[in-house]
Formats: structure tokens, C-alpha cells, sequence
């Protein structure tokens, strides 16, 4: 029976999000292209660092990630559903793993409900039904194999090669060292080992802040106290909050996720010493893994940033799988079903997102004038849970024909919540739109202009959603004397008459 799990974890692992094998390319996938275009060699990733994106938009040395991925472009070509492929292989495999830990500190009947909380977490959407998250799949999979042979005391050396894999696929690898100690706090004659792998890591971060010339990340946001705070309540509540609800939205929603908090705590507090050691041994592993990118909200709306919860839902699938009663079965059941019906849903939204990003950047590409400039006053950012674009449409426009002589600029961010035609509208630097498609503004702090040529801000004593508007000022500043506008009115792209 028990050679029958991995099979059986990597099945349920795939099928809740097999839709996205339909999905297309969107948002930084663009960029990955870019970056999949430039890659001439084993070790052209290693000695370069330009991931193919725009200023402010994050630089980061992950070449693993890169040669990875360029593997698959080399085999397949700029095909969407080769790329999807690799994701469910990776999920499959990092669920097994997640399963094998929890063997080493649960019973087999909990291990397999910590492995299957994992597999249809709603919350996984964006690192396996987006192909640009495959970093998270990637690194997860090499954090999880290193502690696993630390755990089994394998040789250091093999230890150490996971890790330096972890780091140089995604830069959560470091925590490598932290994640083992939370692990192995129980056993200080291990405490060796972890030394050795702290010096290896701050080696590491050397050589990656030397390559590329500084820390890299994020560079348009500040990481303030008041960010981190928003940060840390954004993923709280994600925690406990499927992506489909709209808790800024509808705030009263917010009662769900409070009501599932106090019923974990109350289960926590039910069991026994034991048990609550492995409860406590998996927070301090979410804890850990989300203390990084706390600089880095999740945003509620529509879900981006729910990828940095892929690590720390692994602590998360330990600690519900300690506190679970002895006797569920009907209601874990249903609760399985429905989590699984969450996880399809949120792959069907990628593949929206894909079909509004192909026919968006293929008109963008027939407008663009050849010499000129092309102004689209409102972008689809993202479809509900899912991208569209972000910091890649010029690049998305091009790969589609959009003359390389061309200036490709766009000003305010819209959130697609149900496609229609007809609800964006502009009268002067004024525009307006509906909830089915409203502008998407920071929750903390104000609009930062998306492109050097335009720029968009609130409109003074407008109300609405946190981070959600129906109305918004939009300035654009073309640099070329022809100049081509157009908007995204909920459903395409319009030329501005």
C-alpha cells in the first residue's frame, strides 16, 4: 500500500490543477521568454543576471530556475503546455516530499492527510498554475530534499549540494539552515552540521550580491513598519482565506477565515504534549519562511503574492495534520472536495487570463505604429486570481509583431472580475468603470507610474475597496510625435477615436 502513495499524491497533486496544461503564457512569463531568448549555454545563467525585467520590477540571481527552464524552451519551443507540464511534475513531487517529512514526525495515517492538505491547498494557484512560479516549485522541491537528507543523516556533502541548488533557484534556499534548526532543535549534536551549512549559505549570498552588484529584489517599494504589518495581516488572513473570496471586497467574508483560525486554535489546544510539539515545529516553519518577504504583501484582491505562501503552507500542512481529531473522516472528506473544487477553479482562472493576454497583445501589436508610439490609457493586470500582465506587455506585444521601432507605454492597472465589453470609459485625463472592472491601486501607499510615459493616481475623495476604484486619473506623456491610443474596456482592447 505504501508504494502506492506517491503515485497516488502526485495524481491528486495534477489533476486539481490540470486545467492550467490549457493555460497560456502571461505577465512575467513574457519575461522568461526574454530571458529563455538569451541563453547560449549551461553557464550563460550563471555569469548573467538579467531575468528580462524592467527597472523597479525585481532582479534576482536564480540560474538553476533559468537552465531549468531553458532546458524545456530547448526541447519544446515557446509552447505554453510544456512549460504547465513541468509545473504539475514539480507539484507531484514536492507533495511526495511533503509527505516524507511528515512520516519523520507523524503516524502514516496523519503524514498522508498533512501530503493531501498540501496537494489541494487553494492557495497554490499562482506557484503551479502560473509557469513564472515555478520557482517556488523548483527551490520547495530542493529546500525539502536537503532537509530531508539532513533529517536522515545523509553525508554533509549531499546536504550541501541540495542546498546550494535550493539557493540558486530562488533566494528562500538560504533558510535552509533556519529550516533545520526549527527541525533538529531536539538533537544539539547536530548544531555542527547547521554551522557548516550558515557558512555555505552567507557564501552564497556573497557571491550572488557580488554577481549582481548589489542585494537585488524589489527595488520600487520601501520596506517601512507599516508595510510589514500589512504584509504580515495580508498573509495571515490568506492563510485561513481561499483566493476566491473577496475579503476586501465583501469585509463581513472576513468572518471565515476568522471562524477556521479559532477552530484550528481550539484544535491545537486539544492535543496532546506530542502532538503539540509537531503543531508548534510547524508554525515556527511558517513563521520562518514568511519572515523574508514580509516586505511583500499579498494582495487580497486578486491574489498576487500567494506563491510566497508555498514554503511556509508546508509548516501549515504539518500543523493540521497534528491537530486533527481521531474520528473525521466525512468532514475532512467534504472539506477535501471542496479545497480540490478551489484548486480547479483557480487553474480555469489562468486560463482566462492566458486568452485575455494573447488577444490583448496581439492587437497591441497591429496598433503599434511603426516609429510611433502606442498609449493604452487602461491594462487588464490580472483575471480574478490570475495575472494578465504586469511589467512585461511591451514584451508580450512584441513576441506577438508589434514593430521593434515601436514605444509600447500604459498607465492604470485594471482587475478583470468578470469579462465584459463596454465598462471602461475615459473623458479626458477622467476615467470610469464598473466592478467588473475596476482600477487596482496599492493598498498602502500611492500609484507608482507602471511606465515612464504614464502615470495614473486616485481621484480625490473617491471611495471604494480597499485597492479598488471606480475611477481614476490617468496622465500620459507620449515622446514621439506619432502616437496611437487605446484603452482595455473590460473584455479587448479599443483604439481611442
Amino acid at each position: 500500500m505504501t508504494r502506492r502513495v506517491p503515485y497516488a499524491l502526485a495524481f491528486v497533486a495534477a489533476v486539481v490543477f490540470v486545467p492550467a496544461l490549457w493555460g497560456r503564457f502571461v505577465a512575467d512569463d513574457f519575461s522568461l521568454l526574454h530571458t529563455l531568448d538569451g541563453v547560449t549555454s549551461p553557464l550563460s545563467p550563471f555569469v548573467h543576471n538579467d531575468l528580462g525585467q524592467g527597472t523597479g520590477s525585481g532582479h534576482f540571481y536564480r540560474p538553476l530556475w533559468v537552465l531549468l527552464n531553458a532546458g524545456v524552451f530547448q526541447v519544446f519551443g515557446a509552447r505554453p503546455g510544456a512549460f504547465h507540464a513541468l509545473n504539475l511534475v514539480l507539484s507531484g513531487v514536492v507533495v511526495f516530499e511533503v509527505w516524507e517529512l511528515a512520516r519523520r514526525l507523524l503516524d502514516d495515517r496523519r503524514a498522508l492527510a498533512a501530503a493531501l492538505a498540501f496537494a489541494v491547498y487553494p492557495r497554490h494557484g499562482e506557484s503551479v498554475a502560473w509557469i513564472s512560479g515555478n520557482t517556488d516549485l523548483l527551490a520547495t522541491a530542493l529546500i525539502l530534499a536537503a532537509l530531508l537528507a539532513l533529517l536522515a543523516r545523509r553525508r554533509l556533502w549531499l546536504v550541501a549540494l541540495l542546498s546550494v541548488a535550493a539557493a540558486l533557484s530562488k533566494e528562500t534556499g538560504l533558510l535552509i539552515p533556519v529550516l533545520g534548526f526549527v527541525l533538529l532543535r531536539d538533537q544539539p549534536e547536530r548544531r555542527r552540521d547547521l554551522l557548516a551549512l550558515s557558512v555555505l549559505m552567507v557564501g552564497v549570498l556573497v557571491a550572488r550580491t557580488a554577481i549582481l552588484g548589489g542585494a537585488g529584489g524589489y527595488t520600487d517599494e520601501a520596506v517601512t513598519p507599516r508595510r510589514v504589518a500589512a504584509s504580515a495581516v495580508s498573509y495571515l488572513v490568506a492563510t485561513f482565506t481561499p483566493p476566491q473570496l473577496e475579503v476586501l471586497h465583501t469585509p463581513a467574508l472576513v468572518l471565515i477565515p476568522l471562524a477556521l483560525a479559532l477552530l484550528a486554535g481550539y484544535a491545537a489546544w486539544r492535543v496532546d504534549p506530542a502532538r503539540r510539539r509537531i503543531v508548534l515545529v510547524g508554525l515556527a516553519l511558517f513563521a520562518v519562511a514568511l519572515v523574508p518577504v514580509l516586505g511583500e504583501p499579498l494582495d487580497l484582491n486578486n491574489a498576487t503574492g500567494e506563491r510566497l505562501l508555498f514554503l511556509p503552507s508546508v509548516g501549515l500542512a504539518l500543523a493540521f495534520a497534528a491537530v486533527l481529531p481521531e474520528r473525521s473522516r466525512l468532514a475532512l472528506g467534504a472539506a477535501g472536495v471542496i479545497a480540490a473544487g478551489l484548486c480547479v477553479l483557480s487553474a480555469l482562472n489562468w486560463v482566462t487570463a492566458g486568452q485575455i493576454a494573447k488577444e490583448t497583445a496581439s492587437r497591441a501589436a497591429r496598433l503599434a505604429p511603426s516609429g510611433g508610439e502606442l498609449v493604452v490609457l487602461s491594462l487588464p493586470e490580472s483575471y480574478r486570481t490570475a495575472h494578465v500582465f504586469t511589467n512585461s506587455f511591451d514584451l508580450a506585444a512584441r513576441r506577438a509583431g508589434a514593430p521593434g521601432d515601436s514605444l509600447i507605454t500604459w498607465c492604470a492597472p485594471i482587475q478583470v472580475r468578470h469579462r465584459r465589453h463596454d465598462q471602461v470609459r475615459f473623458r479626458g485625463p477622467r476615467a470610469s468603470t464598473t466592478w467588473s472592472a475596476p482600477f487596482d491601486f496599492p493598498v498602502v501607499g500611492d500609484p507608482s507610474p507602471l511606465t515612464p510615459g504614464c502615470g495614473y493616481a486616485r481621484v480625490p475623495g473617491a471611495e471604494g475597496t480597499p485597492g479598488l476604484e471606480l475611477s481614476a486619473m490617468v496622465t500620459p506623456r507620449p515622446s514621439r510625435r506619432r502616437v496611437v491610443g487605446a484603452y482595455f474596456d473590460g473584455s479587448g482592447l479599443t483604439r481611442v477615436r
